[in-house]
């Protein structure tokens, strides 16, 4: 509304409200003269109650629109019919918008220099960013403003950390000084990271729009100053990414990802045309070391006091910041920035693109992950967006896992003379912090990989996903080389294991067939698992004989016992397709597998009763303990042969007792007694014999262009 009519329209209310009152008690008294209904007057006295409130709030806000328009810090819209004022509704919001224009100007007195302007930025505090200081900061600042602040707070502080004056003395600002000059810059940062974030969320009321993002995207593209030559010159994503890095728990929106991320990606792959070197944000830009990390307390100096401009920095990738701000803003952001798709969505294809953003970060960014945080970062990102059962999940982590396999041919080499694999081992560990995340991605999709490489046993054809013969197996080569990320891989197929063993003694028909289906692909799975740890870690003895010690540990814990019935059958019924069931079922058995291995832990079980001598044993004794607790569970033994031994419970120990509640003696006993009537032996070889052929199909992966290949280890 425009100022002249509001004002008007504020004097109307004004007058209306006590004629209203008077009206209501005349008529009031005439209606109770007569005998009749009150009503009318009654409604119209409700009337004026709510006139003079009104009227009142009106006024409120004539007064602040007035003091907007002279201050020069209301929001404006220009139109042919004049210039219209814009308002917030409450108070509050009135005195925040308010407070974040003001906010607004002065940030821009202290990057100009103006230190007095700190007085007022020091009273503000990131968990006071509401929607409307939110909105009116990012308004009064615009996208290139925005940007020109961070680069206008760091350089000070790399004049204060880097003094070179011409006369080459040194002026070397004080630590205190520096320490409070950071402290500063870094709480700047952090509220305007909040500020961002609010208003680039179109389900915010603060959004300032689609051509808000629009404008930032061009401000990142953008040089700071203008016309300065490159080696002079910050670009604006380098001080976008400085603001992101300062984002704490703000979530940002997938649209900002759609249309910022995904063009900040681009505007690397272009500089890593142009440059040999790692592109960075203004930390690395300016040598600032720690100064503006989020929890630093000290910046820290060399013990000459400075820090040289020609030595070697802890490097920041210009996109850990936007990797990192994608993970903690949930999976749809997360999925966006890695595919440029906008979800919710369910892919029609799952093989990989090599030019989409994921392979980009994987693959192509490798060598500089190697140099900086070993992609940490996009771990963490690549985690949120493929660790859910969804489709696009799905399709995410097969893509990480073919661009994973990509990489690993590079730097893993057979060498079938000495039958061992040799690893490039500078390249190797370029994407060490990726190993845990894609083992736990992985761990969450086990039941795709099974039908993967079931499909591959019988075919030379890619699998739908693009994963080829020998694809998955260089990914477990490569995520192996970290022993818990192994772990997390093993335990994930004992949970899978147990869960099909359990699927098949429940199902209806002949037990001994419905297992002889079920083992062979758990069998495989295991004998892969097992090869690739231990090439990828056979020429360093120690780390393999603590390989080769973690199944026959697992194992020893009686793994293979824990109850699954009650949590597969809940899951069957909320997903009736069998893939389905696994993948349901498989993170929340794994939570209870973790709290199992901790109680037997705590109970030191006695070795020379349980502990098997070889992975192969390990593996036939899982699948007996697996095979032995499922069909107490289904009451598939025959309980008149129970009568008399002491894991027998009820009259006549005609009941059998759930095999984790025996004692050693007992469990030992109870498992001799279960050989023999459920033919643990003929079960236990299509394990040995299953295990080897995954070692062996492994193994035959691995080979030269001479078509010579490894045998199995």
């Amino acid at each position: 509304m425009k100022l002249n009519e509001f004002e008007h329209m504020t004097r109307q209310m004004t007058r209306a409200a006590p004629a209203l009152a008077d009206l209501a008690d005349q008529l009031w008294q005439t209606l109770n003269a007569a005998g009749v209904s009150t009503a009318p007057a009654l409604e119209i006295r409700r009337l004026a109650a709510w006139a003079t409130d009104a009227a009142s709030d009106l006024r409120r806000r004539s007064l602040l629109a007035h003091d907007l328009d002279r201050e020069h810090i209301a929001m404006k819209m220009c139109t042919p019919d004049g210039t219209y004022l814009t308002l917030p509704d409450r108070y509050t919001d009135q005195v925040a918008h308010i407070e974040g224009a003001r906010a607004a100007d002065a940030l821009r007195r202290a990057a100009a220099g103006d230190r007095t302007a700190w007085d007022e930025l020091n009273r503000i505090r990131p968990e006071d960013v509401t929607p409307s200081f939110a909105q009116s900061l990012m308004a009064s600042l615009g996208p290139t403003n925005l940007l020109a602040i961070p680069i206008a707070l760091a350089k000070p502080l790399s004049g204060e950390m880097n003094l070179e004056p011409a006369d080459g003395s040194l002026h070397i600002v004080s630590d205190s000084r520096l320490n409070a000059d950071a402290k500063k810059a870094r709480t700047i940062l952090t509220f305007l990271a909040r500020s961002l974030a609010t208003t680039t969320d179109p389900q915010s009321k603060a959004y300032l729009g689609d051509h808000f993002l629009d404008q930032l995207r061009d401000a990142g593209r953008s040089h700071f100053p203008p016309e300065a030559p490159p080696t002079s010159r910050t670009d604006g994503y380098q001080s976008l990414a400085t603001i992101l890095a300062s984002s704490g728990p703000s979530k940002f929106s997938p649209a900002f990802f759609r249309v910022v991320g995904n063009d900040m990606i681009a505007y690397d792959k272009t500089q890593r045309k142009n440059t040999s070197e790692i592109v960075t944000d203004l930390s690395g830009h300016f040598h600032l070391g720690n100064a503006l990390d989020p929890g630093a307390t000290k910046v820290v100096r060399d013990q000459a006091g400075l820090i040289s401009r020609h030595g070697s920095y802890p490097q920041r990738e210009l996109l850990s910041p936007l990797l990192e701000a994608a993970a903690h803003s949930g999976r749809d952001a997360a999925q966006t920035l890695l595919t440029g798709w906008h979800g919710p969505f369910a892919p029609k294809d799952e093989s990989l693109n090599k030019t989409s953003n994921l392979y980009y970060l994987i693959h192509d960014l490798r060598p500089d992950w190697g140099k900086t945080d070993h992609a940490k970062a996009l771990a963490a990102t690549l985690q949120t967006a493929a660790s859910g059962q969804d489709p696009a999940s799905t399709a995410i982590a097969l893509q990480a896992a073919k661009a994973l396999a990509d990489n690993a041919r590079t730097y893993f080499k057979p060498d079938t003379a000495q039958k061992k694999m040799t690893v490039d081992k500078d390249s190797a560990d370029d994407l060490s912090a990726l190993r845990p995340a894609m083992a736990q991605i992985l761990s969450n999709h086990i039941d795709r990989l099974h039908s993967i490489y079931r499909y591959l046993h019988y075919t030379t054809t890619p699998d739908t996903s693009g994963l080829e013969n020998g694809d998955l197996d260089y990914v477990l080569l490569d995520v192996c080389r970290d022993a818990n990320a192994y772990d997390t891989l093993l335990k994930a197929e004992i949970v899978h294991a147990r869960l099909a063993v359990d699927a098949a003694i429940a199902r209806p028909g002949d037990v001994t067939r419905n297992l002889e289906d079920a083992l062979p692909s758990e069998g495989w799975m295991f004998g892969r698992l097992l090869e690739a740890r231990t090439r990828t870690v056979q020429a360093e003895t120690d780390r393999l004989e603590e390989s080769n010690a973690q199944l026959r540990e697992h194992v020893n814990q009686l793994v293979g016992l824990i109850p699954v019935a009650s949590l597969y059958g809940r899951a069957a019924q909320a997903a009736p397709a069998a893939g389905a069931i696994a993948d349901q079922a498989t993170p929340k058995l794994l939570g209870a597998l973790e709290t199992w291995i901790t109680q037997r832990l705590a109970e030191h079980p006695d070795p020379t009763i349980l502990a098997p001598k070889s992975n192969t044993e390990a593996t036939q004794r899982l699948f007996s303990q697996m095979i032995a607790s499922s069909m107490v569970q289904h009451r598939k033994f025959p309980l008149a042969d129970a009568r008399g031994e002491p894991f027998g419970t009820g009259d006549g120990h005609s009941v059998l007792r759930a095999p984790e509640s025996l004692g050693h003696v007992e469990l030992q006993r109870f498992m001799e007694w279960a050989r023999n009537r459920a033919g643990f032996d003929h079960f236990e070889e299509i394990s040995r014999s299953t295990l080897e052929q995954g070692r062996s199909e492994v193994a035959g992966h691995f080979g030269n262009d001479l078509d010579a290949h490894l045998p199995s280890s």
